[in-house]
């Protein structure tokens, strides 16, 4: 959760900067990192939401409360990078080198809408105006968008798509300023601005690499991905310890959220023990037997009580398992 707050605020600055930057000097790759930079941003608070809303616990509507809405939010935020991170940057690139014409007035079109739908389109001439502005902003970006990315390292998680999303983001961010970077310097020393418009697709085709991973990861997720075997095996071990159960069937469990998992086992009980427990109560009843008809009555007592008593066991084995390992969210073990 940290690492989604602070790349949030560290992605709104940035892209405040470059998007001043992109203003005053026209740059296409800075005008294509403010628009990465507001992606992150716009993306990384949905992810935001999505953890915020995956803590609500259960509910009658949902009874193993809503964990996995966090990787529905997620599969929006990488939506949202492919078609708005990377679709407008990879455009607007094209857009540069469609347009270069002069290498020492390059004009930069491109349409801002406002709120009531009206188009207004804004005209800047690159490069000339403030040459090492752009430069300048990118040194900031790196150090700033470096902060959140060493946060997410650290925090790191099997199957925290929303820390793996700050990771991937800001890693892409990082790698984005540097290109930038070397187009603008490259367009400054050789006077040939195409440069500036090639550094924007390559930020574009990286954000779209990024979008593809988060997409297939979060649609794992959602379809109940099973947990690590590291995992199942520790569960295993647990089930094996425990004397009623005298043989495990099957075994399955999935990631419900990144801290929280179900399992599902199929179980042979030992028959011997839950009647041993019976042991005394049953001779007393059975030596009362008189004729068949109390024969019946005997047997349709002990199969009530049998069954009550393995509920009872599996309940007690699943609170166990829940108290022992506490990943485990929910446990339903079943007799075979």
């Amino acid at each position: 959760m940290r690492a989604v707050k602070i790349a949030i605020a560290a992605n709104s600055f940035v892209f405040i900067l470059k998007l001043f930057s992109a203003v005053m000097t026209g740059s296409a790759s800075m005008f294509a990192e403010a628009i990465h930079s507001f992606a992150d941003t716009a993306n990384q608070a949905l992810l935001w939401i999505g953890l915020r809303r995956s803590k609500i616990g259960p509910s009658k509507e949902y009874p193993f409360g809503r964990g996995k809405e966090m990787f529905v939010w997620g599969l929006i935020s990488a939506c949202g990078i492919f078609f708005i991170g990377s679709g407008v940057t990879i455009y607007h690139g094209i857009e540069y080198l469609m347009e270069y014409q002069n290498p020492q007035l390059t004009k930069l079109n491109y349409i801002i809408s406002d709120e009531m739908g009206e188009q207004l389109e804004s005209i800047f001439y690159t490069h000339n105006s403030a040459p090492n502005l752009n430069l300048i902003v990118l040194l900031v970006s790196l150090v700033v968008e470096s902060i959140p990315l060493c946060i997410a390292w650290i925090d790191k998680q099997e199957g925290n798509t929303a820390n793996l999303a700050v990771i991937l983001e800001d890693s892409v961010a990082v790698l984005g300023v540097v290109l930038a970077f070397i187009a603008i310097f490259l367009s400054k020393i050789t006077d040939w601005f195409i440069w500036d418009g090639i550094g924007s697709i390559i930020i574009g085709i990286l954000l779209g690499a990024v979008a593809i991973v988060l997409i297939k990861k979060n649609l794992e997720y959602l379809m109940e991905k099973s947990s690590p075997e590291e995992l199942k095996e520790e569960v295993k071990e647990e089930l094996e310890k425990m004397p009623l159960i005298e043989d495990i069937k099957d075994i399955r469990m999935i990631i419900l959220t990144p801290t929280t998992h179900h399992i599902r086992a199929e179980v042979e009980i030992n028959g011997y023990l839950l009647v041993k427990e019976m042991e005394d109560t049953l001779r007393d009843e059975y030596e009362e037997i008189e004729n068949y008809s109390e024969f019946l009555r005997f047997c349709s007592t002990f199969a009530n009580r049998i069954t009550r008593i393995v509920g009872s066991s599996i309940d007690k084995m699943e609170d166990r398992i829940k108290k022992k390992i506490t990943y485990i969210k929910s446990v339903d073990i079943k007799p075979s």
